[in-house]
Parts: structure tokens; C-alpha cells; sequence
């Protein structure tokens, strides 16, 4: 396989951790920012690390034309054989309060951004007869936690992309996984605010808080975690359809053993609700 790749969403967490892997182990690198600070942040980590051949490049996953010229460059060359879809943003908000705004923009970076992107890629793949496509998902798109349907959406969308997309060039030798990657110890949460005090669902602002809160303190792994899981990924001949890091397996556990419960339980109140949440997750949030 030659060995080119491209990561989008790369100036920061699971993105720079996951470049700098992929340029570590021989990769000729192209990480994709949007920002001047964020491209000034992939050459600083890559000249600190002495990857030469870790370059930066503006990549604005929500605009057309920013895409094309960004793969422009990648393609000059040659094929690109990895592409990591990484770049997303995340927000908390109810179904109710959460503008269409905010709405379409979430999709247009965490699912467009990521056909966008695939679409530059395919041709060149199907041509050299292999390739591989990482698709960062989530836990949220496993077990969908109040407070954070739009971004629990759109990874659920980029798992039916992953899906379709992998019965349709697996003839042509390329593989796709996607990523579900639990609590990541990223910037990307502290770049959004928690659900707003005067929401009319203060329940389920509580409850999203805790559990956070204890996932960060308890259960999340850095984002290095993530970049080997990718490496293990593009190095496999035979590359599982999905990948789990961090505790996303103990929530797949937990939706497995109880299915729609995990949902149901918050028809509960109170003492009542704790009490057999912690039983479904086999954690106490609340201790």
C-alpha cells in the first residue's frame, strides 16, 4: 500500500494524535485544519517530533471548494491510501431548544464533511485496487444520551455511511471502519457549553453532567488512544467494520444486556431512577 494519508480535523485531540502517529510509522501526511492557529499547531507538533513528512493543509470540511483544493494537493502525487475523517464538532441541547441552525451545521461538518471528503478519495483507491477509510463515530451513536441527539445523529449517520459505503468498494479492495470512540480526553468538550441552566429539561441536565463529569474523571483515555486503534486499522489486512475504544465497549454492553431499557429507565423519578440506572451501567453516577 502506499503509504499517504490524509486526517482532517488534525490541529488538536484524536486528529494531531492520530497524524503524528500515522507520519511516525512512514505515512507522508497531510493534516487538515481550517484556521491559521490550527495549521501553525500541526507544524509546531510536527517540527517538535521531527516528521518532516507531516504537512499541514487548510481543510474546511464544510466548504466545497476548500475540500477540492486541499485534495488537490494530497493527490498531486499520487493516490492517497488513508483517509481519516476525523474533523466534527459536538454541542449539547435538547431536540426542543436546539436551533436548526445549530442543526445543519453539525451535519454539515460531522456527516457532509465526511462524504466531501470520501468522494475526493474513491477514484484514486478504486484505480490502485486498495485504500482505507476511518470514520471517527462515537459511543453516542451506540447508546444516545439526553441532551446530545444532534451529535449522537450524526454519528449514527456516519455508521450507516460506514455501512453502505463498505459493501460498496469492498470488490475494489478498499476497507472502511468506523471509530466509536467513548470518553476522549479532547479539547473538542471544552469548546462547547454545558445545556443552559433554564432549560425545561433540568432532569436530564443533571443527569448528562454526572455523567460526564464521572466519564472524564473515571474512564477517559487520551486521544493516543485513538491513534492506535487507527494505526492497528490501516495495518490490518482485514479491518473490523467497527472499532471500539474507551469505555464505548461498557456502554455496548450495557445496551446489549438491556436494550431499550437504557432508554425506558428515565420514566422513572428520583431515588427510583438513580437506583436502577446504576444497576443498567453498573455504576453509580450519583455516589
Amino acid at each position: 500500500m502506499a503509504k499517504r494519508a490524509v486526517v482532517t480535523g488534525a490541529n488538536s485531540g484524536i486528529g494531531l494524535a492520530t497524524a503524528l502517529r500515522l507520519a511516525r510509522d512512514g505515512f507522508e501526511v497531510w493534516a487538515g485544519a481550517r484556521r491559521d492557529e490550527g495549521l501553525a499547531a500541526i507544524d509546531q507538533a510536527a517540527s517538535e517530533a521531527g516528521l518532516a513528512d507531516l504537512r499541514a493543509v487548510r481543510l474546511d470540511v464544510t466548504d466545497d471548494a476548500s475540500v477540492a483544493a486541499a485534495f488537490g494537493v494530497a493527490l498531486a502525487d499520487g493516490p492517497v491510501s488513508v483517509l481519516v475523517n476525523n474533523a466534527g464538532i459536538t454541542g449539547a441541547g435538547s431536540v426542543e431548544e436546539t436551533d436548526i441552525a445549530t442543526w445543519q451545521a453539525m451535519f454539515d461538518t460531522n456527516v457532509l464533511g465526511v462524504v466531501r471528503c470520501t468522494q475526493q478519495v474513491l477514484a484514486a483507491m478504486r484505480e490502485a485496487g486498495e485504500g482505507r477509510i476511518v470514520n471517527i463515530s462515537s459511543s453516542s451513536a451506540i447508546t444516545s444520551p439526553p441532551l446530545m441527539a444532534p451529535y449522537a445523529t450524526t454519528k449514527r449517520a456516519v455508521e450507516g455511511i460506514s455501512e453502505s459505503l463498505q459493501a460498496e468498494v469492498a470488490p475494489f479492495g478498499i476497507r472502511v471502519t468506523a471509530i466509536q470512540a467513548g470518553t476522549i480526553l479532547t479539547p473538542i468538550w471544552g469548546k462547547n457549553e454545558a445545556p443552559p441552566d433554564d432549560t425545561a429539561y433540568p432532569v436530564a441536565r443533571e443527569f448528562l453532567l454526572k455523567v460526564l463529569s464521572h466519564q472524564l474523571m473515571t474512564s477517559g483515555v487520551p486521544p493516543e488512544a485513538v491513534a492506535d486503534a487507527i494505526a492497528e486499522v490501516v495495518a490490518s489486512d482485514a479491518p473490523p467494520l467497527r472499532v471500539r475504544v474507551g469505555d464505548a465497549e461498557v456502554l455496548a454492553g450495557m445496551r446489549e444486556r438491556h436494550g431499550d431499557e437504557v432508554v425506558d429507565v428515565f420514566h422513572l423519578e428520583g431515588s427510583d431512577f438513580r437506583a436502577r440506572y446504576a444497576e443498567l451501567a453498573r455504576v453509580d453516577y450519583w455516589a
